[in-house]
C-alpha cells in the first residue's frame, strides 16, 4: 500500500520533483510498500490529501534526488 507523506526539506535546499523534466518543487513524499521513495509535486502525486494535512517525514538522505541549492 503506497503511503504519503508531508516531505520535508533539508535546511538548506528545496527538493525538486522526481519526474523528468519537471522543475516543481516537491511537496509530497510517497513510500511504497518495499521502501520505494517518490519526492514528488502537486501536479503528480497520487495522494488526495493536501500536502499540508498529510504527517511530515524527511527523505532518505541515501537516495539519490535533485534539489536547488539556497543561499
Amino acid at each position: 500500500m503506497l503511503q504519503c507523506f508531508q516531505l520535508e526539506h533539508p535546511e538548506d535546499e528545496m527538493i525538486l520533483c522526481d519526474r523528468q523534466d519537471c522543475e516543481a518543487i516537491a511537496d509530497y513524499l510517497e513510500v511504497e510498500q518495499d521502501g520505494t521513495e517518490h519526492r514528488l509535486c502537486a501536479f503528480h502525486t497520487k495522494s488526495h490529501t493536501y500536502a499540508a494535512r498529510l504527517t511530515p517525514r524527511c527523505p532518505d538522505p541515501k537516495a539519490p534526488y535533485r534539489a536547488l541549492r539556497i543561499i
